[in-house]
């Protein structure tokens, strides 16, 4: 959408858009106390499928009733909130259809986590991309054809959302007993509320640096920073996100099996290696992206990228540490964490941004996710020790670095440039197999995996159902 949104909104449409994304943001962090997490974690520790099942009713009947609530007490008072964020009460229906969006999102967000913990990852799938293709179509028919501007976008993340909610609940909800447990549900939110002060501190880590950057420098810098961020973070939504979907239905199965931390430690180098080379790809293609896709005011946004990029390799591998806290279930040190390291980024913010603009936004990112990424190794390193393969990830690394470099020195036409740097990034699967940096037992079941793929093409049209009431 990024041609679209600039070329169609306004800086202060687009700023609008961007504030009352930041609020749902936040309202969502407190709505569904992220009870998606906790539902991954008890429905994995019982064996019995009836206690699974009340897992998963218990945590359906909480939210509901938690999401009308909110939704009963924000949609009351929408006009001073609307004052506070956007500085203008007119807009307090824009935050209105926000809010009603945050309950069904909060709601049906139990639902798909189910999906996931009955690993049925290709329903999620076909399910998420259909969410993906009607979302985009109706953005496209409100925002170009119809002219709507933001009330347009909102609209389309209404409509998206309750379809969305509608067929994700028709499928898991059919044949469901329903059976609600103030044991479990107790357990469930002793997991889950640590988890809100770290997702906030988390918020401020990621989203901080626009209101220093307004305060400090401009809003054409905000604009900037924004859409350059955009890039940095496609890393998370088409990498790490869609990866620990599946990761974390599987992680505390594969802890207690006996060769676990093995099993851990090698699926850690597998993960670095795709989101290092998917970074790799995003910082070198993003000038010629850019230029082709963002309206001529924007070009400047591409020189924050690879530091966000950065960012987020750091990021995901945070995420990947987090196992051994999420196994002890000591979910209060991700708190603990955490929200220091929002402290320190709102110093770096000020310091940084206020001397070299959104630079230093780009600088301060990349040091507080460091700072995280470091105190989450420590941690749960001490709860749940994993021998990583510190050798192999360092080649990753500096191979990734080397590339990088290279591809800066190119100086050519448009076309000339797209075509070296297409050579230079297939240079980094090459060069890891011809460095034997794969080991003879994962080539041989790589191998055994390509081979296999016809079959399992031929087995995905038989989508089997979930559990119904006979299978419990």
């Amino acid at each position: 959408m990024i041609p679209i949104y600039t070329r169609y909104l306004t800086p202060g449409d687009y700023g609008l858009l961007e504030l009352l994304d930041l609020t749902l943001n936040v309202m969502a962090m407190f709505a569904g106390l992220n009870m998606g997490s906790a539902v991954l974690r008890y429905y994995n520790y019982f064996d019995d499928p009836k206690e699974k099942l009340e897992v998963f009713t218990t945590s359906l009947i909480f939210t509901f009733i938690l999401s009308i609530l909110a939704l009963g007490v924000l949609e009351s008072l929408s006009i001073p909130i609307s004052k506070l964020v956007s500085g203008d009460s007119g807009y307090f229906r824009y935050f209105q259809i926000t809010f009603l969006c945050l309950a069904i999102q909060t709601i049906y967000l139990i639902p798909e986590t189910y999906l996931l913990a009955c690993k049925k990852s290709l329903i999620y799938s076909i399910l998420s991309i259909g969410t993906f293709i009607c979302g985009l179509g109706l953005n496209i028919l409100f925002l170009v054809f119809m002219k709507m501007g933001v009330l347009g976008i909102l609209f389309s993340m209404l409509i998206t959302k309750a379809l969305n909610g509608l067929v994700v609940s028709a499928i898991t909800l059919r044949g469901v007993r329903y059976s609600f447990s103030w044991e479990k549900l107790r357990k469930i939110i002793s997991f889950s509320l640590p988890l809100v002060p770290a997702a906030f501190g988390m918020f401020i880590i990621h989203f901080s640096d626009r209101f220093f950057i307004q305060k400090f420098c401009n809003l054409n810098d905000v604009g900037l920073y924004s859409l350059g961020y955009k890039f940095g973070m496609i890393l998370s939504i088409v990498v790490s996100v869609p990866i620990f979907r599946i990761w974390n239905t599987q992680c505390f199965e594969t802890a207690k099996s006996e060769n676990g931390k093995k099993v851990i430690s090698r699926i850690f180098t597998y993960f670095s290696a795709v989101i290092i080379f998917a970074g790799l790809g995003i910082c070198m293609f993003v000038d010629e992206t850019i230029h082709i896709m963002a309206a001529s005011q924007y070009q400047g946004a591409s020189k924050v990228v690879p530091l966000v990029v950065l960012s987020y390799v750091l990021y995901g591998i945070t995420n990947f540490f987090t196992l051994g806290i999420m196994i002890s279930n000591k979910t209060k040190y991700i708190a603990y964490i955490q929200l220091p390291v929002a402290g320190i980024n709102i110093l770096l913010n000020m310091y940084l941004i206020s001397r070299y603009g959104v630079m230093g936004a780009a600088v301060s990112t990349v040091l507080s996710f460091s700072w995280l990424c470091m105190l989450t190794f420590l941690i749960s390193q001490k709860l749940y020790p994993v021998p990583f393969e510190y050798g192999r990830i360092s080649i990753l690394f500096l191979l990734a670095v080397l590339i990088l470099a290279l591809s800066r020195l190119i100086e050519a036409s448009l076309l000339m440039s797209l075509g070296i740097k297409s050579l230079l990034i297939i240079a980094f699967p090459l060069t890891l197999i011809i460095g034997r940096f794969f080991y003879e037992d994962e080539v041989t079941k790589g191998k055994a995996l390509l081979r296999g793929i016809p079959s399992h093409l031929r087995a995905v049209r038989n989508v089997t159902k979930l559990p119904g009431p006979a299978d419990k």
